[in-house]
């Protein structure tokens, strides 16, 4: 007849605990055999513990290649967003008006002053229908303007 201690008691609980998790009873600070390990693959063995099959799948390559103009231009929308035209029909980022200086006094000819710009505020969003690479690899924008389809 077994007469069993509390703390014998205890460990058993944290034994069953321990296989329950996953853990080995022999996971100290004990090596283990690498021959151990191939022998148990090698023979179809379950390992202890919880285990699920893990499909890796190995993703796809980032860049494929392709023929040239296809694939289009892909990340640019946000810079389409922002272009202007102008009542002339040219494109661009934002549009300036050089600011007129008053006539040079003398003291002024010997002192080269840059010129000064402004925004121009009266220009409109481009209408931009689409993207495309020209064959020297310039991108180009399909704009509506005045009814008519336009590469800029």
């Amino acid at each position: 007849m077994y007469i069993l201690t509390i703390a014998q008691i205890v460990m058993g609980i944290f034994r069953r605990l321990a296989g329950f998790l996953g853990f080995s009873k022999d996971d100290g600070h004990a090596v283990r055999d690498d021959d151990n390990n191939v022998a148990s693959h090698n023979n179809n063995v379950p390992p202890k513990g919880f285990t699920a099959p893990v499909s890796r799948d190995v993703p796809g390559p980032i860049l494929v290649p392709c023929i040239t103009g296809a694939g289009g231009i892909q990340g640019l929308r946000w810079y389409v967003k922002r272009l202007r035209i102008d009542e002339d029909g040219d494109v661009a980022d934002e549009f300036l008006n050089e600011i007129p200086s008053d006539t040079p006094s003398s003291t002024e000819e010997n002192q080269r002053k840059f010129p000064r710009f402004e925004l121009k505020y009266n220009t409109r969003p481009a209408k931009v229908t689409s993207q495309g690479l020209s064959a020297t690899g310039k991108i180009k924008y399909r704009v509506e303007y005045q009814g008519k389809l336009e590469w800029i």
